[in-house]
């Protein structure tokens, strides 16, 4: 189903931790959520977002941002299942909701797919979510891949609301490699627009992102190459995958949706200089889509302290959904520490 604005839950009063019987805080059932109105100067990308907050508001704030794919609930869905990172946001988990207070938030875009927002216009409604919270203090933020470049972008433009910074598998700017496969997968979208036919141009478009996300590594462990029939259009192993992903990608994204949030990811640029917050660079040797040496680099340039983890992981851009828990263990200690 896609996420709509309109049929998004209204706002909640955050629900506070209640003792346990043992004495322990004990976090909230389901997370609050709340409606955030959206700038009136960046109207184009909706009226409001949704944001959600889980836990105790006097922990410290965690806002968890990942893809342009995931939504406002990393830890926990309002009907109590996991959220989309929960191997990293969760009871047990490195963000523990029993020691943060887990903040997450809808990326704005244009559904029309006209206009795209840039990470600095997302970084600006952050701002708005963390007012309409109530938090009025810096936040850390933990982000991955499209999430992590909002993270660097409010860090580079308001410093004092960054308390540290987790950048999960993203650069100060895209690669041009990135940029040019992005815009092939936004020409297929606009051309299946143009035919009747924007779902399946989506989906295609997801499985071709899908062979940047992962690795030809991956692949070669899973499935055998070729196809077994003389139609050139016969579906391979790896090519069944491809469009069950692009089937699921269509029940949490629409094609102008995706058309303005990819173009969002390619107008990313922020000035490392700038960004002054303790910074943890986590990313993939393996990334086909942000590369170990864009986190070098950005590890040397950047204003404040840096620390630069790049791990072997046979899932490449992907490692942050995959290795959830194995970026925790590196993502804990970082958030405990304080100055």
């Amino acid at each position: 189903m896609e996420l709509s604005l309109a049929s998004r839950p209204q706002s909640q009063s955050p629900r506070a931790f209640t003792p346990g019987q043992a004495g322990r805080v004990e976090p909230a059932a389901c997370p609050a959520v709340f409606d955030v109105p959206i700038p009136a100067d960046l109207r184009q990308f909706g009226d409001k977002v949704r944001a959600s907050a889980l836990g105790d508001p006097g922990n410290m704030p965690v806002v968890v941002f990942g893809g342009i794919s995931a939504n406002c609930f990393p830890a926990l869905q309002p009907d109590g299942t996991p959220g989309w990172w929960s191997g990293l946001a969760g009871e047990g988990q490195a963000i523990d909701p029993h020691h943060h207070y887990v903040i997450g938030l809808d990326f704005a875009a244009d559904e029309s797919g006209i206009a795209a927002p840039s990470t600095l216009d997302q970084a600006r409604i952050l701002t708005a979510a963390l007012d309409t919270i109530g938090v009025d203090r810096p936040v850390s933020i933990v982000g991955a891949s499209y999430g992590a470049m909002v993270g660097l972008a409010l860090a580079a433009a308001e410093p004092t609301r960054v308390e540290r910074l987790v950048v999960v598998s993203a650069g100060a700017e895209p690669h041009p490699a990135s940029t040019a496969a992005r815009e092939l997968q936004r020409r297929v979208v606009s051309l299946g627009l143009l035919a009747g036919r924007g779902d399946e141009a989506l989906a295609i478009a997801r499985g071709m992102a899908m062979l940047t996300y992962r690795t030809p590594q991956e692949f070669q462990v899973r499935f055998d190459g070729g196809i077994a029939e003389d139609g050139p259009l016969s579906c391979s192993a790896p090519g069944a995958y491809l469009q069950a992903r692009g089937t699921a990608f269509r029940s949490v994204m629409s094609p102008g949706r995706f058309l303005s949030l990819s173009a969002s990811i390619d107008r990313h640029r922020v000035r490392p200089q700038d960004v002054s917050a303790p910074c943890l660079l986590i990313g993939a040797k393996s990334d086909q889509l942000v590369f170990p040496d864009q986190l070098e680099r950005l590890s040397e340039q950047l204003a404040g302290p840096a620390e630069l983890h790049l791990l072997n992981s046979l899932f490449g851009h992907d490692m942050f959904l995959k290795e959830a828990e194995r970026i925790g263990k590196i993502v804990a200690p970082f958030l405990a520490k304080r100055g």
